[in-house]
């Protein structure tokens, strides 16, 4: 059996507005004050990694905290961009609350809610699961590609279409219901580039934060 990569895939640190519980989609939010204190402990968890590369989405939220890991993880490279992991489009979810959504529009939050998770995206104009995974794993092969077996690589994304990849390569019990990945959290995937089903080796991670492990159930993106 040859070597496999291992995917390092960690979510972003708290922006301003996952504080303030804003959907934030493809919209821009800066990291807030505990966001890149959260990005520090995951630089200094993964010092210890060992890793070949780091890419991020280029959201300045994301992109900031892979800076940051870099930084504090003695990462001599440079953290390169990459368009296909960014977050889902949220369409007329993003930049609001879910109560602010609830005032402005009840009928619309009403029928939102009563669909099937796998209809609601859609119907608010967002994009769907199967845009999402489509264009994450397009950035996973691609980033794949350019390392050998055996490459450990961080991938610093976001909660949204983490979600979408993990649930479709793992299963929906892996993040069921609005359980997402913890801001700063890490996911470790192995993967060999023969094409082979990849294994979930550890699933959001914030050891490095809080001395305890799993996702949240915040429904911020």
């Amino acid at each position: 059996m040859p070597e496999r990569q291992e995917l390092l895939l960690v979510r972003h640190g708290q922006s301003t507005a996952n504080a303030r519980g804003v959907w934030q989609g493809q919209m821009e939010f800066p990291l807030s004050g505990e966001g890149r204190r959260q990005a520090a402990l995951a630089g200094l968890a993964l010092a210890e990694a060992d890793y070949d590369a780091i890419y991020s989405s280029p959201l300045a939220r994301a992109f900031e905290t892979a800076e940051i890991i870099a930084r504090e993880s003695g990462f001599p490279g440079e953290v390169v961009p990459l368009r296909g992991l960014i977050e889902r489009h949220g369409g007329v979810l993003e930049g609001r609350t879910w109560a602010e959504q609830e005032e402005r529009n009840p009928e619309f939050a009403r029928k939102f809610l009563s669909l099937p998770e796998e209809e609601r995206w859609a119907f608010a104009g967002a994009e769907t699961d199967e845009e999402v995974m489509a264009r994450f794993e397009a950035a996973l092969d691609k980033i794949r590609s350019r390392h050998p077996e055996g490459a450990r690589i961080v991938v610093v994304s976001h909660g949204g279409s983490m979600r979408a990849f993990l649930r479709d390569r793992f299963g929906p019990g892996v993040l069921p219901g609005t359980h997402r990945a913890s801001n700063a959290s890490i996911t470790r995937i192995a993967w060999a580039r023969d094409g082979t089903a990849p294994d979930l080796l550890s699933l959001a991670s914030t050891e490095h934060l809080t001395g305890q492990s799993g996702p949240d159930t915040t429904r911020a993106e």
